[in-house]
């Protein structure tokens, strides 16, 4: 068997396994945990949950001071991803379980997917992750989520502008478009302090070395010798990316921007949406956060949080519903903590609250996401 043909099987065979362990009767056999958790004692590497995915990790690679890659083995039950999309990792620390959303950084072609975490100073799991986590080492994840991802019918010209780890989705898009011979051109905009900070920086000048159709413009906030541009985005850069030296057309009188995909902190997506809003080229833009905007001034918060099931309450402090439940001692599942990937949905039964990525006030009882909404007031939730 092979090809297709092997991956079918594969998965027929799969299938039919899980029909006969994933039964009423041995679940009930099983009890209290059920048959999924002796299948792990007997190899870690065996789930049937489709919705946590076993993965070892083969290889761990440093890219900077702060930023690691984890190459993964994942079990059967992973299948695909598309470029530009995120697995939620889950961690336990301290018998407590964590989760936290990181963009796939290699090509789709690859038969083990990468995953880059930067230890962030405030960042709890991640510097966890680079403390402890060790080849051989078990994880859980989640199907790849998220729709920051190329379009079916990729265009001729591609702009990407990235600051820090928010080149990692856009390394998956490079890779795969690069590998596959994309003939269009490509164009990166790569904002960093300086070149030691700048994650897969040899990869990337590599790749600008192989592929004529890929620009490559790294951006330092501090002066190095080599660099074209320097300082923050501004139209400036953007008027260089899209010269038509690199490939695509521009100029200050009639500006023609192509698809552009902009990934990093608030500031620079920001920036960046409001010079494509004054240029009338908003459509063009496609954007991924990284976090969750920030909460208003938490001395204006008022009222309290209700937990109905836990039938517990805290005074309300202004931050999101999820660190407040969190900060309660409850365990709500979570994964982005971003309000994309909706694992934190859960029923507010009253009160009123704002969403925080859109701004958007809303009463009474309804489905919120607990990572990206703030109370405005008293509020039940189901928890």
């Amino acid at each position: 068997v092979k090809g297709e043909d092997m991956s079918l099987a594969t998965t027929t065979t799969r299938s039919a396994w899980r029909r006969i362990v994933d039964t009423p009767l041995i679940n009930a056999l099983a009890a209290p945990h059920g048959i999924g958790r002796y299948l792990e004692v007997i190899n870690p590497m065996w789930s049937l949950d489709k919705s946590r995915i076993t993965a070892r990790v083969t290889a761990i690679t440093a890219e900077t001071d702060d930023a690691i890659s984890i190459e993964l083995s994942p079990n059967g039950e992973w299948t695909h991803f598309v470029p530009g999309q995120f697995v939620q990792v889950y961690i336990e620390i301290d018998g407590r379980q964590h989760s936290r959303s990181y963009s796939i950084s290699n090509s789709a072609y690859s038969r083990k997917p990468r995953i880059t975490v930067k230890a962030h100073h405030d960042g709890f799991v991640s510097k966890h992750i680079h403390s402890h986590l060790k080849v051989g080492d078990r994880i859980s994840l989640s199907p790849a989520l998220g729709d920051f991802i190329l379009p079916e019918h990729v265009p001729s010209a591609l702009l990407f502008i990235a600051a820090g780890s928010g080149i990692t989705p856009m390394m998956a898009m490079l890779e795969t478009l690069l590998e596959h011979q994309h003939s269009g051109a490509i164009t990166l905009l790569y904002y960093s302090r300086n070149s030691a900070s700048c994650i897969f920086r040899q990869r990337l000048e590599a790749l600008a070395q192989k592929h004529s159709n890929f620009s490559l413009f790294m951006v330092y906030s501090t002066s190095e010798a080599t660099q074209v541009l320097s300082d923050h985005f501004d139209q400036s850069h953007l008027l260089k990316a899209i010269s038509s030296e690199n490939g695509l057309s521009g100029h200050t009188g009639a500006i023609t921007l192509p698809l552009t995909y902009v990934c990093g902190p608030e500031s620079l997506i920001d920036k960046v949406s409001a010079e494509y809003e004054l240029l009338g080229h908003s459509d063009k833009l496609r954007s991924e956060r990284f976090k969750a905007p920030s909460s208003q001034v938490r001395g204006e918060a008022q009222g309290s949080i209700s937990f109905r099931q836990s039938q517990h309450a805290v005074d309300n402090d202004g931050r999101t519903l999820l660190d407040q439940a969190e900060d309660a001692g409850l365990n709500p599942q979570s994964g982005c903590r971003m309000g994309i990937c909706h694992t934190c949905t859960c029923l507010k039964t009253s009160g009123t609250v704002r969403n925080m990525s859109t701004g958007e006030v809303s009463h009474g009882e309804e489905h919120i996401r607990l990572c990206v909404t703030q109370a405005l007031g008293d509020v039940i939730l189901s928890l």
